[in-house]
């Protein structure tokens, strides 16, 4: 006998542990069961505009029979296979292959994982096998970036620049660095003449200098911090870290897990300069969701040191690694993101919905900045006094209530409302996004002002 919407709920708060969890937020959970494109339901029937694609992730929309259906096809095949070196399966090889297509000419290899983090603890443990098979064991810190973020498994947990991920699993894991991020709305300590972008490059080359360049393995970055805030730096930035990386002997990752798969408008966020990172870690829109998948990517050089120590194999098991139905849905969440030109779509949607934002809400007293860069859109939230401090926090939390009352969702943490919704929004859904996101923001204002 199937359970009652408050049986569920009761469920839910005795024997689920959530993600971001305190039982305190918990108490009226939202159980949503259906999704089509950009909208999802609820239990009791309410609809609403799903303003994040429910996770930055479901990139192609939800309720997509093809993707359901190639799983479904793969399963009857085969289900599952170790994906250990001397097996393999069509999937994978074939996913490997269209990786390589749609990212750069020298990227030659793929490691399948199952989510984010892993796939950057892939890259962190690929780098080390790297230096280590170049004769250089010493290079094994880290630098990322404040705001930035990573994953919580204690490696990616490490790398992530954000304390309140930190607080109840310290000690973090030794050897990694966070340096300012290049954010041109709040960035401190440009010197005169030089611009956020140049000075945040000044930043990461003297961290690297400072802790030895012998001793750093890797830089690791988003294109567009997500989490953190959407902070989108300067174009011109991202080519001057790759030259710093290259003359200091230090690799480039480049973690994609939120902003690749066209939710910046490119395939890839690196794309907007042409820089070829050395890792590529991805996820999220490399199934949209449907399935759990993620992969590290490897430039050709970094691939080929594997056979160069070939003494010494990749000690780096993961069951589900490969997985040929993860892999299967993925092909056909690419087919469909080509075939429906969703990559330019959000350049367009994104490039609509940051400018009805900015000219709805982009005067507003507690509005400091609208920015965006494709489906990744922010409202940067200020002290209405002045100042551009940022607003208070306990304020700011009662905002995306305010806009899931008025029918959409978005997330708002410390003080950025964020939104990323799926790809395949269309110019109306856009503007009904943008209509529910002033009047919440106008709203909140007016408390303010009181």
């Amino acid at each position: 006998m199937a359970l009652t919407a408050a049986e569920l709920v009761k469920a839910d708060q005795e024997h689920l542990i959530h993600p971001l969890h305190h039982p305190s937020e918990n108490a009226e959970p939202v159980i949503y069961v259906r999704g089509r494109g950009a909208t999802v339901w609820d239990i009791g029937g309410h609809e609403y505009l799903d303003g994040l694609a429910g996770l930055w992730n479901v990139n192609v929309g939800h309720g997509r029979a093809e993707l359901a259906d190639a799983a479904s096809a793969q399963m009857k095949e085969l289900a599952y296979f170790t994906g250990y070196v001397g097996s393999s399966n069509i999937p994978a090889i074939t996913l490997a292959n269209r990786l390589m297509e749609i990212t750069y000419d020298n990227m030659q290899a793929v490691f399948f994982t199952c989510g984010g983090a892993e796939a950057n603890e892939s890259a962190f443990k690929t780098a080390r096998f790297y230096w280590k098979a170049k004769g250089k064991p010493d290079k094994v810190k880290i630098i990322s970036r404040e705001q930035g973020y990573h994953g919580v498994t204690l490696q990616a947990m490490s790398a992530t620049g954000m304390g309140a991920y930190w607080k109840m699993f310290e000690p973090r894991v030794p050897g990694f660095v966070h340096i300012q991020t290049c954010y041109p709305y709040r960035f401190q300590g440009a010197k005169p003449g030089e611009s956020v972008g140049q000075a945040a490059a000044r930043a990461l080359e003297e961290a690297i200098l400072r802790e030895g360049p012998d001793t750093v393995s890797a830089v690791i970055l988003e294109p567009v911090i997500s989490s953190g805030g959407f902070i989108i730096p300067p174009l011109g930035w991202l080519r001057a870290v790759r030259a710093i990386c290259d003359e200091l002997n230090v690799l480039l990752i480049a973690d994609e897990v939120i902003t690749g798969f066209g939710r910046t408008g490119r395939w890839f966020g690196v794309d907007h300069e042409r820089v070829v990172p050395d890792l590529m870690s991805v996820a999220k829109g490399i199934t949209s969701g449907y399935i759990p998948l993620s992969a590290s990517v490897a430039r050709r050089r970094i691939a080929d040191a594997f056979p160069e120590n070939a003494k010494q194999e990749n000690v780096h098991p993961n069951t589900y690694a490969a997985h040929p139905v993860a892999c299967a849905a993925a092909l056909a969440n690419l087919r469909i993101m080509e075939h429906d030109g969703l990559v330019p779509n959000a350049e367009r949607m994104g490039r609509r919905l940051l400018e009805g934002l900015q000219g709805a809400v982009g005067h507003e007293p507690i509005v400091g900045e609208v920015r965006g860069r494709g489906l990744m859109v922010c409202v940067d939230l200020v002290e209405p006094s002045g100042g551009g401090r940022p607003l208070d926090a306990e304020r700011t939390s009662r905002l995306d209530r305010k806009a899931w009352e008025r029918g959409a969702i978005v997330y708002v943490r410390g003080t950025v409302l964020r939104l990323a919704p799926p790809l395949c929004i269309s110019p109306d859904e856009v503007d009904q996004l943008v209509g529910i996101v002033a009047d919440s923001v106008r709203e909140l204002g007016k408390e303010c002002g009181r």
